[in-house]
């Protein structure tokens, strides 16, 4: 409502400036006075409009000033100073005659004029500044944000390197971790994850470890050893009586098919990681603002 009043306001200001400008070329004082102090009275309004919607951004931290506002007391000052400019040469008419009257008269709506100008310029210098505030607080609440999500992103990629470092097969850590890096910079939906801080990093780590076909960080597979058993991929070979032979890279055993389990030679496995091993450090790229 209040923008469509000033709206309206600003119409009216730019009929009675176009009136007073009109009755100055005719040299018809108080004509012009009139429509003057209708224009001041008027100019004076939006500028108090603008300042209590200034007052009000204040008041909602997300909220920043509109650039029309800045452009409505623009548009203010240029018809106030068209104005006092006319008055201005009347007044020195009236002077040069020697009619004070005439010319205090015109002095007056001069000095009116000016003052609402002056005004007007201390309310864009605080709309600007108050604009640059909000930008400022904008780009920190996005830093923020941002800083938050990357911080999330680099706890969770070292906790599914945890479970990536406890499968003994090089090749296979070398494809978990690079499956890793894609997931966490180029998925969107884990984009969207990380930037949920209600979601606990656990439940994303999990999440990951399920999606490369690991089970998370200090969780034994459900269903027990058996299920560790059959949770590994093919491998060449086949075991007794025809049987699979099944590899589970988090374990290191292999699986006959018939039940029983054997642990795979370091020769044909790669060794399985020392006691205190590290998980790999995954590099992550930063990804930019949506």
């Amino acid at each position: 409502m209040l923008s469509g009043l000033t709206k309206l306001a600003l119409e009216m200001a730019r009929t009675f400036q176009a009136e007073a400008v009109a009755a100055l070329a005719a040299g018809d004082l108080g004509r012009a006075g009139k429509a003057e102090t209708r224009f001041s009275a008027l100019f004076l309004a939006i500028r108090r409009a603008v300042a209590l919607k200034l007052r009000r951004w204040r008041e909602d931290a997300a909220a920043s000033p509109a650039a029309d506002e800045a452009a409505m007391l623009s548009e203010l000052m240029e018809l106030a100073e068209a104005l006092a400019r006319g008055f201005h040469v009347l007044a020195l008419a009236a002077l040069a005659a020697g009619d004070l009257d005439r010319a205090g008269e015109a002095e007056t709506r001069f000095s009116s004029l000016f003052l609402g100008i002056r005004r007007a310029i201390a309310l864009k210098a605080r709309l600007r500044q108050q604009r640059e505030q909000a930008q400022r607080e904008a780009e920190i609440r996005r830093k923020t944000r941002q800083d938050e999500k990357d911080g999330r992103r680099q706890a969770v990629a070292q906790g599914v390197a945890a479970a990536i470092a406890a499968v003994p097969d090089a090749e296979a850590q070398e494809r978990l971790t690079a499956d890793l890096r894609e997931k966490l910079t180029e998925d969107e939906r884990i984009d969207v994850d990380l930037a949920d801080t209600a979601l606990p990093i656990e439940a994303l780590i999990a999440s990951l470890c399920r999606a490369l076909g690991l089970p998370p960080p200090g969780t034994p597979p459900a269903g027990g050893p058996a299920a560790a058993a059959e949770a590994g991929t093919d491998d060449p070979g086949a075991g007794p009586k025809g049987g699979r032979r099944m590899h589970n890279l988090a374990t290191g055993e292999s699986s006959t098919g018939t039940g029983s389990l054997s642990r795979r030679r370091p020769e044909t496995t790669g060794r399985p990681p020392p006691p205190g091993r590290q998980p790999r450090p995954i590099p992550l790229r930063p990804r930019g603002p949506p």
